[in-house]
């Protein structure tokens, strides 16, 4: 038993031996590598942002002027003669990006790495100004060009852009809710063209086919809600018509009212016999 026991012990501190010479040895390769880096010349830049489709807040060239801004041309600098962490605190806040990466490779690339933020909503307040919504409740300003094609939302919201830069109003905390369940369903997301909230602070939806609108009210209760949505769409509209219903209220909880359209016709002969009454 003495034998094996002596064993055992010789074979862990063998084991520890070699634990401690692999740590120092990565200490030693990182601290040269390191060394390296900050002498090492920089011999060009090297940027990617995501997605790389559908959002287009950012191009390179913006990156590229960023990077001139805020460090000057790196090209040909030694690595240690550019901040690093300063760029990329700059990239980060930029309300168009979500997260930001700046490193040197080894072959003397700067390589920057950018991830845009994902719109789901589009907004245009009372004041007439536009930008977009983030799920997160982040404000992304408005660039006319490839803007994304996301749910616009109009109507009662008087948040401004430059009020903070996350959302603080209930109505635009509701339309985020609204539009993030929207947008993770692909059947919702093709149905509807607008968000409008009313004057009372309900939120109405205008679907792509049909001339009704969908009363939502709230952003609570919303995977119910859309669940009778879809009953009444499969069981109701299909056998009356879309043009039956003028309004749609799924806003009281577990109760659909439809509000059906008026035939100007029918309209007119109800009129005529009143007056013919007088």
């Amino acid at each position: 038993m003495g034998f094996k026991f002596e064993n055992i012990s010789k074979s862990r501190v063998w084991l520890f031996s070699i634990l401690i010479g692999l740590l120092i040895t990565l200490f030693a390769v990182w601290g040269a590598l390191r060394f390296s880096g900050k002498n090492r010349n920089i011999d060009k830049i090297e940027i990617t942002i995501l997605p790389d489709s559908g959002i287009f807040f950012l191009s390179e060239q913006d990156v590229f002027n960023i990077v001139n801004r805020t460090c000057g041309n790196p090209q040909g600098k030694p690595a240690s003669n550019v901040s690093l962490t300063k760029l990329e605190t700059t990239l980060k806040s930029m309300p168009y990006v979500q997260s930001s990466q700046v490193y040197i490779s080894l072959d003397g690339v700067m390589k920057i790495q950018i991830v845009q933020r994902k719109p789901i909503v589009r907004i245009t307040n009372t004041a007439g100004e536009t930008y977009f919504l983030d799920s997160s409740g982040y404000k992304i300003p408005y660039r006319g060009n490839h803007a994304p094609d996301v749910l616009p939302a109009t109507g009662n919201i008087t948040e401004k852009l430059a009020d903070s830069g996350k959302v603080r109003s209930v109505a635009l905390k509701q339309i985020i809710g609204l539009a993030a369940f929207i947008d993770a369903n692909p059947l919702w997301n093709a149905q509807f063209e607008q968000c409008h909230v009313d004057n009372s602070g309900d939120m109405v939806l205008v679907p792509r086919v049909g001339r009704h609108s969908i009363v939502i009210g709230n952003a609570e209760n919303l995977p119910e809600k859309f669940a009778n949505l879809r009953q009444f769409y499969e069981k109701g509209l299909r056998n009356t018509g879309w043009e039956k219903y003028h309004t749609i209220s799924l806003k009281y909880k577990g109760q659909i009212v439809g509000v059906k359209s008026v035939n100007i016709t029918e309209q007119k002969k109800e009129k005529d016999v009143q007056n013919a009454k007088h």
